[in-house]
């Protein structure tokens, strides 16, 4: 038999079924993956250098699913508000994959390409170069804590029914936010976009 008309593996093939494989498995194994693929595990280093690269190519396949803001409207508080929505709705679909992004620098070409649409649009929108970088990363590391923080635990405190009395703040804070319920994610984003506009404010 010919060889066939396209390779059976490629960088993009194996940057999308590792993704898959975090959102359905929660982890990535090099056997595993190579099972889901068909193919053998050597086959893999044809195309990737190592696990580490396929992070980037996972990393790559994610960048894919953000929804870039449609429109430029120059309004700094609803970009912000897009931006910080748009990573953590896509860093909610494979959260097994959060920790290993942190670890190491962005470099595949479509994340690349999907922050440089970012940084135009928040530089489009006022913001100052030297600040779109900080911007980008305190999105993103908010984006990613909230998408580990919605799948954790409904109140990060617990406190005995006993004991309330000795948390006087803390136990009225947590009883007020059972009664008036704050969108916590709607919330963090108008923090960050606050917190964005008065530092552009001391540094011009």
């Amino acid at each position: 038999m010919g060889r066939p008309r396209t390779p059976r593996l490629s960088r993009k093939t194996i940057g999308r079924e590792a993704l898959a494989m975090f959102e359905q498995e929660a982890t990535l194994s090099m056997p595993r993956l190579a099972e889901r693929l068909g193919v053998r595990q050597s086959s893999f280093y044809k195309h990737v250098t190592g696990r580490d690269d396929i992070i980037e190519l996972a990393r790559g396949s994610l960048a894919d699913r953000v929804q870039v803001p449609a429109s430029d409207t120059g309004n700094l508080d609803e970009l912000i508000r897009q931006i910080f929505e748009a990573l953590r709705s896509a860093y909610s679909l494979a959260p097994a994959l959060l920790p290993l992004l942190l670890t190491q620098p962005v470099s595949h070409p479509d994340a690349l390409s999907l922050y440089d649409k970012f940084a135009g649009a928040l530089t489009r929108a006022g913001v100052p170069e030297h600040l779109v970088i900080p911007t980008l990363e305190t999105l993103d590391s908010a984006a990613i804590g909230a998408s580990l923080d919605a799948i954790t635990m409904e109140s990060a405190w617990n406190i005995p029914e006993a004991q309330r009395t000795d948390f006087p703040y803390l136990s009225a804070a947590q009883q007020a936010v059972s009664t008036s319920q704050t969108d916590r994610f709607a919330f963090l984003a108008d923090v960050l976009s606050a917190g964005l506009k008065a530092a552009i404010t001391d540094n011009t």
